[in-house]
């Protein structure tokens, strides 16, 4: 396959899912050509800083995925509950309804450098930051509110290991049904 034939865009999609299913350490830039369909020499002329630089734009596109589709649309006018059932269905949709191990976990396993480490957790906080945010909104205190984003993030997070772990995602789904009350004042 030609360098042009694959977009940016198609090339992180790719990449990402042979992430989520290898680990960092166990995704090879053999791996990330087959999956791609891109010559090993093509993936060097686009990312030079081979794995590490295609794990990095990974964490950065499901950075600015979660960004557009989930954190920006919480800050948007409306009601708390109403802005979070659709957040709920965009993650939904990122996790493919829970068969999808998170990005940011498996990039976070060892191997992967400094920058990687620091992409990870501004990820993160941004994302709780987005949660947070949306529990003040509702009329939680500040420090109730950074608690219950910190037990979503851990609730979505842990679920999907559980339902990696034994085929079920009902744990991932039952996570996200909860989210409403457990983020928002009652």
């Amino acid at each position: 396959m030609a360098h042009s034939t694959v977009s940016d865009q198609e090339l992180l999609v790719r990449s990402a899912g042979v992430f989520r299913t290898y680990g960092f350490e166990g995704t090879s830039l053999a791996r990330l050509s087959e999956a791609t369909g891109l010559e090993k020499a093509s993936l060097y002329h686009r990312f030079p800083g081979g794995k590490e630089q295609i794990a990095l734009a990974v964490a950065e596109g499901t950075h600015a995925w979660l960004r557009q589709n989930v954190f920006e649309p919480l800050k948007e006018p409306g009601d708390p509950r109403k802005k979070l059932r659709a957040a709920i269905e965009q993650l939904r949709a990122c996790y493919a309804d829970g068969t999808l191990p998170c990005a940011f976990e498996v990039l976070s396993l060892a191997g992967g450098s400094p920058v990687l480490a620091d992409a990870l957790k501004g990820a993160l906080q941004a994302w709780i930051k987005a949660f947070t945010d949306i529990a003040k909104e509702s009329g939680l205190p500040s420090a109730e509110a950074r608690k219950r984003a910190e037990q979503a993030i851990i609730q979505i997070e842990g679920s999907l290991i559980v339902g990696r772990v034994l085929g079920d995602t009902k744990a991932f789904r039952r996570a996200l049904d909860e989210l409403p009350a457990l983020l928002t004042y009652e």
